[in-house]
């Protein structure tokens, strides 16, 4: 499975699945072995997270609990708190992430996903529900210019690189 991984990663930059960087195993004398994995964490980046939200395709139980002034950028947000625009954004590579992990055998059953709005968004335009929108800020927020998409305006922190592959495969 591991090069059939490494082949699905090389030819899908902007892949979704999680990036392992290595398997290791340790045993310290009268001590049981210790096997862990070192894997990329999305949420340590550059990048702002502004919003997090564990995906599993479902619509039963989805949503959180929490009014619209509990959520801040530490809560994981669910499928329905996302807006059906925002999910069409990635659809493409979650279907080719979804075709791998059927070819191995393994069933992915949770998609987290980190998005990093930029200062000058405005947030009532990308595809958010009102209760997900960012707090309102003194500062002025510039809205889309001459029409510009989703992918143009923010940076989704999965590891998306390939913005004109996503637009192109609309």
């Amino acid at each position: 499975m591991l090069r059939s991984y490494y082949e699905h990663v090389r030819l899908h930059k902007s892949t979704l699945l999680t990036r392992f960087y290595g398997t290791h195993c340790i045993k310290q004398v009268g001590c049981p072995k210790v096997r862990f994995v070192i894997m990329g964490n999305f949420c340590c980046s550059e990048y702002k997270i502004h919003r997090r939200f564990d995906l599993k395709g479902s619509s039963h139980g989805r949503t959180i609990d929490k009014t619209e002034r509990k959520i801040d950028e530490t809560t994981t947000l669910k499928d329905l708190d996302l807006d059906y625009a925002f999910r069409l954004q990635r659809f493409w590579q979650i279907q080719m992430d979804c075709v791998f992990l059927e070819t191995q055998g393994i069933m992915d059953y949770s998609l987290l996903l980190g998005v990093h709005f930029r200062n000058d968004l405005s947030v009532s335009k990308i595809g958010l529900s009102q209760p997900m929108a960012l707090p309102k800020s003194t500062g002025k927020r510039k809205s889309f210019e001459g029409g510009g998409n989703f992918c143009e305006q923010c940076f989704m922190e999965t590891g998306c690189k390939e913005r004109d592959l996503i637009t192109e495969s609309r």
